[in-house]
């Protein structure tokens, strides 16, 4: 068993990727779970589909056979996938009907769209993950939002087989009683789960409700272990995508309330996280056990790949170029590595070392 992701969060250097939980797209998700997993992340947290943990999977097999081919230590994060007990903007596909969308229209949706997402045709629902961008800058406002949630009663099944460590939920104050539903939901799944993350936004009684949950969990059929390693996921602006330097404070704010309530378990960033978040979160010494990388590191990483997707094709060959496998795992371990002990993270000058 992987135990470094334990003793990551004990010794407060747990660092997660968050592929998104309406992030579908199979050919980035592989990529991406071959170049963090290469940086060593402790975790990815991604949607509830068996195809995208599929994709994942073979990510981690390549990973696994690079650095055995270079007599290098691999470990395999571990996979969390992300769940909702009532409405949330995470678990959303946008949409808009093209035959309403005139032929010289500019297309400021397209062109801010982060996913390449969106053509003459609409949006491809398998590579939306529901960013929220595109909808603001359409100049007929006729964009628009589906939810992709599942039902709780359909959790249990559908992950019944799939290789998972880990569950997130998303939640908020007030979803007490749909958070009891979708456990019910989830119990085939509480005995295996190694950790439980509790995803949430600020708002007014949000201790109370925490506090809640706190008992809820720990007078739930999860595992001792998995009890004494919950995640309380600050939140701080839901679906921030890469809104900037100031996106980060919002989590720090937030994470030094959660950390004054003194919950059972850790606190953990996310929520607009970016290259500036652990330096915050050092410059007020708050105590927190990690943090979770979204959106801003995704786009990082896929910038160094240069592998544009038509949003209604997949690409024949999905082999990353040494060269651009390299420079995509440094890009991800300047994020990784402030948090990281030496001795934890084996040198990039050794994961660069010819193929014997």
């Amino acid at each position: 068993m992987n135990h470094r992701p334990y003793h990551s969060l004990e010794g407060h250097r747990w660092i997660k990727l968050i592929l998104g939980a309406s992030f579908q797209n199979l050919p980035a998700a592989e990529h991406l779970a071959l170049v963090w997993s290469l940086a060593q992340v402790d975790c990815i947290d991604l949607c509830a589909d068996p195809a995208v943990i599929q994709a994942v999977e073979r990510g981690f097999t390549q990973a696994e056979m690079w650095c055995r081919q270079r007599a290098t230590p691999w470990q395999r994060p571990w996979v969390m996938v992300s769940l909702n007990d009532g409405e949330d903007p995470h678990f959303r596909k946008a949409y808009f009907p093209s035959v309403q969308c005139p032929r010289d229209c500019p297309r400021p949706c397209a062109q801010i769209c982060p996913a390449d997402a969106i053509d003459s045709r609409g949006v491809s629902p398998s590579l939306c993950y529901g960013c929220g961008r595109c909808a603001p800058v359409c100049p007929l406002g006729i964009i628009d939002f589906q939810a992709v949630s599942l039902r709780p009663q359909e959790v249990g099944s559908l992950l019944a087989e799939a290789p998972i460590d880990a569950l997130e939920i998303h939640t908020q104050v007030g979803h007490g009683e749909g958070f009891r539903r979708l456990w019910q939901g989830i119990a085939p799944l509480v005995n295996r789960l190694k950790l439980v993350s509790i995803s949430f936004p600020d708002a007014p009684g949000l201790r109370d409700y925490l506090q809640e949950l706190a008992a809820f969990l720990a007078g739930s059929a999860l595992q001792t272990t998995a009890k004494n390693y919950i995640i309380w996921q600050t939140d701080g602006i839901p679906m921030s995508g890469d809104l900037g330097v100031n996106s980060a404070k919002a989590s720090i704010r937030l994470a030094e309330k959660v950390l004054s309530w003194n919950l059972p378990g850790y606190v953990q960033l996310a929520g607009g996280t970016n290259h500036t978040s652990l330096s915050l979160a050092q410059d007020r010494a708050l105590a927190i056990a990690g943090i979770a990388y979204g959106s801003y590191a995704r786009q990082r990483v896929q910038e160094v790949l240069l592998q544009p997707i038509h949003p209604f094709e997949q690409p024949r060959d999905r082999t990353l170029p040494e060269a651009t496998l390299q420079r995509a795992v440094a890009v991800a371990r300047s994020l990784v590595n402030p948090l990281k002990s030496s001795q934890e993270i084996t040198s990039y000058g050794e994961l660069n070392s010819p193929v014997p």
